[in-house]
């Protein structure tokens, strides 16, 4: 890979009013002109201009009443970016390792302070950590990577079916969520707004960081390593999959049409007012898998009274942690997947070899469900069911045995057996969720 030696920072506010706008547009200009000295400067992707402070600071005076105003300055090599957007800031430092390493203990301390002021979000990170996590489009990659580094890495389709690089199964993909960023690299933000989606508690309770700070007005700062440039050490990438894992990024977004294909440390429940949350343990208490899971730390926050629980238990699963809508009257237990087969190179044949894998596994033995019968459901798009690979997945899992494929206008299901165990398969059209009683889940 070939690195650019930079630095990269995010920082996103919550909407603001008249003065603390005033306050982030006069501190984002003290810290460009400490750093380095701009001589370029251009507003809205428009040309650029000579940089000139009192003709910056005049533009940014009056783009503050617009309702999107950008503005970017640089000196060839550092770059900085100023982005009102009703109200709110969204600015983007990319700085030299010289002048990172020089004003290091400034940048951070202008983090820590910004966001501890009417911040919602803000990161830290080598920009090569984040171009390596980042850029899905294959063209771009080959100014960093060499073909054979791009050959080793996953795809998948974009929605104009172009092939481009599966970033989700990177620890450092920037991921979006009901408007709030999601992300694991060097130093994190995340400010009590967060409390919406991923109660602070959890990120707290990460293992196996280097740091975690709570700021002024409850802003949580973690620190994965020790030294940003070398994220690429076998050590760091651990520390940074580990956050991911530990905090249920991927159980909460992904944009590749069928997940990451990896069990879960920390699955979510969200009601109308009420999130709840499972962590799984092992026997030392460190975070691990669904499956090898020996100890749950199970959690209830209630947003509305601000009313918080937690439990700590010690077992195993049973099989409704694995199909958790119950049909007693017919005796079926189900779980469902909504998946985007479109968007891969192999027709989902891997998704669907994963969940199906997945559920078939279950032991019922000494299970109060061992006598109904168990149900995967995939919901696809329409198109998706007049060509279901049923041949290709025969071969993709042949220790599995196909019962008879019973096909009609509503699904196709087909029963799978292995080892005694027996799972009802049905691929129906994701227009159908919204019959179902479960589909809150």
């Amino acid at each position: 890979m070939i690195k650019t030696e930079k630095m990269y920072g995010l920082i996103q506010s919550a909407p603001l009013d008249e003065a603390a706008l005033q306050q982030h547009i006069d501190n984002w200009l003290v810290l460009v002109r400490l750093c380095y000295q701009p001589v370029e400067f251009y507003i809205d992707q428009q040309l650029k201009q000579p940089y000139d402070f009192d003709t910056v600071k005049e533009l940014l005076q009056k783009g503050k009443h617009q309702a999107s105003f950008e503005l970017i300055v640089t000196d060839g090599e550092n770059e900085s970016s100023i982005h009102i957007i009703e109200d709110a800031v969204l600015q983007r430092h990319l700085l030299t390792k010289r002048v990172f390493d020089s004003f290091r203990g400034v940048i951070q301390d202008y983090f820590d302070t910004t966001m501890s002021n009417n911040g919602l979000f803000a990161y830290l990170r080598a920009y090569d950590e984040f171009l390596a996590h980042n850029v899905e489009n294959i063209e771009k990659r080959q100014q960093f990577q060499s073909q054979n580094e791009i050959a080793l890495l996953p795809k998948r389709k974009n929605m104009n079916q172009a092939v481009v690089i599966d970033c989700n199964q990177f620890a450092g993909y920037d991921v979006f969520y009901t408007g709030y960023t999601l992300t694991s690299c060097w130093r994190m933000y995340f400010s009590a707004y967060y409390e919406q989606i991923m109660p602070s508690i959890i990120i707290k309770d990460t293992q196996q960081v280097e740091k975690i700070t709570t700021l002024a007005h409850d802003v949580v700062m973690v620190e994965l390593y020790r030294e940003p440039d070398q994220w690429d050490l076998e050590v760091n990438l651990t520390y940074q999959r580990l956050f991911r894992d530990q905090t249920g990024i991927d159980q909460l977004a992904w944009d590749n049409g069928v997940g990451v294909l990896r069990e879960p440390f920390i699955e979510y429940a969200f009601g109308p007012q009420i999130i709840q949350t499972i962590q799984y343990q092992n026997d030392q208490l460190q975070p691990t898998t669904k499956r090898r899971a020996t100890h749950f730390v199970t959690r209830s926050f209630d947003l509305v009274q601000q009313n918080y629980q937690e439990k700590h238990v010690k077992g195993y699963l049973n099989a409704q942690a694995y199909f958790p809508w119950i049909d007693r009257e017919r005796l079926r237990m189900m779980d469902y997947v909504v998946l985007q087969p479109e968007l891969t190179l192999d027709d989902g044949i891997a998704a669907y070899v994963f969940y199906i894998r997945n559920h078939l596994d279950i032991s019922f033995s000494a299970d109060a469900f061992k006598d109904y019968a168990v149900c995967l459901q995939f919901y696809l798009p329409p198109e998706a069911l007049d060509t279901l690979p049923i041949d290709a997945l025969k071969e993709a899992i042949p220790d599995i045995r196909f019962g008879y494929v019973h096909r009609n206008s509503k699904y196709t299901r087909v029963t799978l057996k292995k080892d005694g165990k027996k799972l009802q398969v049905y691929f129906m059209s994701v227009q159908k969720l919204a019959q179902q009683q479960f589909m809150a889940k």
